[in-house]
């Protein structure tokens, strides 16, 4: 029998129970809101009841993160806040029309819904959502795009991913020949697991299975568009026995917490690799997670598992990193930068940050390439622009890195004939550390056609692609391209770019 939230009331200050363990160090960092009944707190999501909305509650998406059942000691800063800016953005752009949902607002909205001692909130804005109550989902309607994680390892033991044959000779990556529905338990607390489809759609009937595939194809066609590959991703169809046995999608959708994304052309090239690339959702935490043992061999029922899940410090490069992930799908997904989608679409009194854009260039003879860029970011953000050759100034270039160019959080890079600049000062910036700074390349105009295929081939064709290139992974060129690495400066989010240490061989026959 299904509980609604309705049924689950508590007093405001009340922790109600058959809630998941969450650390105590987190919990004294979230404190309820005052006013609102707290009915329900799940591993990442808050629920509250709304004063004279009986239908209807308040989702608070907070910045914890959980790996294999386990809530981690730490935040996530702005997490909450891009989960429900996604929620948004699937329900209002992509999803209308294929199914119903439980979303009724977001943002300003909420405040129709809200007491109003909580109107004009920005922080409540920024991660809440006013939601249809139904009844609780039981089951996790997964959706398989590509064979990858517990799929992969199913058909290692097998050949079959779960309940379904494959063709033999596929690897860890590959594109299935068709969409597989492998729904599983949703456990309160410890492990779900897998359940046989037809045994949904008896209960359910096939509808639930269709609309999860239709859902899944909707959001994959869409993140295409942007580049991107949906490998999987999970829903939670809610069968509303109180109207009459609508489905409706509830939850989180299309979320980095749900779903798993990949780049469409890093996926080519590590699959010629037979490798994976990076994904863009939390398996960067998961992976931190099984280095220091959190795996899925722990009980998160058991009190010496909770307790040394407890006590783990979450190293700060693994929380800045998660956040740089979370922020950058988001981008790639909405084409807007996490608070310029706030501002511009949830309708909340927030700014676009103010970013601080080193420029440097290799000779004055480039400086009338920069006028427009320069003129553009003069109205946006703190922008600086030096010349120094990287060939005639190689000790005072190394000292504006160390001394300048790692306080700034992008750096524009520009030369002429042999370019080597932009690709000279990432390569400084990761010896210092300081790899999260993304150097955007530009090849300046020359007197030749040589010079300037010159110029944009030593940006191009650096080994690892360091350098951050054009849409089309071409340099940046001319005064236009500089204008256009000028915008990415301010549009754009970017992701920390490795140099590759390679070992010397000295005196070698």
């Amino acid at each position: 029998m299904h509980t609604s939230w309705r049924d689950m009331q508590a007093p405001n200050n009340e922790i109600p129970k058959h809630m998941p363990h969450i650390p105590a160090s987190v919990i004294e960092k979230q404190p309820l809101i005052p006013g609102l009944n707290l009915i329900h707190r799940g591993k990442v999501r808050d629920s509250y009841g709304l004063p004279g909305h009986q239908d209807k509650m308040l989702v608070v998406a907070s910045d914890r993160c959980s790996i294999f059942d386990f809530v981690l000691p730490t935040l996530i800063p702005l997490k909450g806040q891009i989960l429900t800016a996604l929620n948004h953005f699937w329900t209002n752009q992509v999803l209308p029309g294929i199914c119903q949902t439980d979303f009724i607002a977001a943002g300003s909205r909420i405040d129709e819904f809200l007491p109003e001692a909580l109107w004009n909130n920005p922080e409540l804005q920024k991660r809440a959502a006013v939601v249809r109550i139904v009844p609780s989902p039981d089951i996790e309607d997964i959706v398989r795009l590509y064979l990858t994680g517990n799929g992969w390892k199913s058909y290692k033991e097998n050949g079959m991913a779960f309940e379904y044959p494959l063709p033999k000779g596929l690897f860890d990556g590959n594109k299935l020949p068709y969409p597989l529905y492998t729904p599983t338990t949703k456990a309160v607390v410890g492990h779900d697991k897998s359940i046989p489809a037809d045994t949904v759609a008896k209960r359910d009937g096939a509808r639930r299975e269709r609309l999860s595939l239709q859902v899944a194809g909707a959001i994959s066609a869409h993140a295409a568009k942007c580049g991107i590959i949906l490998a999987d991703s999970k829903f939670e169809f809610s069968v509303d026995t109180f109207r009459s046995g609508e489905i409706i999608l509830a939850d989180e959708k299309g979320t980095p917490d749900s779903s798993r994304f990949w780049d469409a052309k890093a996926w080519a090239k590590a699959q010629a690799k037979g490798k994976l690339p990076p994904s863009f959702d939390k398996q960067h935490v998961r992976e931190w997670g099984k280095s220091v043992g959190v795996t899925d061999g722990l009980d998160p029922e058991n009190p010496t598992d909770l307790a040394f899940v407890d006590g783990l410090e979450v190293w700060p490069s693994v929380i800045d990193m998660t956040t740089r992930i979370y922020r950058y799908i988001s981008w790639r997904l909405t084409d807007m930068q996490i608070e310029r989608y706030q501002s511009q679409k949830l309708g909340i009194n927030v700014e676009a940050p103010k970013r601080r854009i080193e420029i440097v260039v290799g000779s004055e003879s480039d400086l009338p390439q920069v006028h427009e860029g320069m003129v553009l970011l003069g109205g946006v953000s703190s922008a600086n622009i030096s010349v120094i050759s990287c060939h005639r100034n190689p000790t005072e270039l190394r000292k504006f890195v160390k001394d300048v160019l790692t306080k700034a959080d992008i750096v524009i890079a520009g030369a002429g004939m042999a370019a080597a600049l932009p690709g000279i000062v990432k390569s400084e910036l990761c010896l210092l550390d300081h790899p999260e700074i993304p150097v955007i390349g530009v090849a300046f105009e020359g007197a030749t056609e040589k010079d300037n295929l010159a110029a944009q081939l030593s940006i191009e064709c650096l080994p690892g692609s360091p350098v951050e290139l054009d849409e089309n992974d071409k340099a940046y060129f001319g005064h236009e391209g500089f204008l256009g690495a000028c915008r990415a400066a301010v549009h754009h989010e970017f992701l920390p770019k490795m140099i590759e240490a390679k070992p010397a061989k000295i005196g070698t026959k």
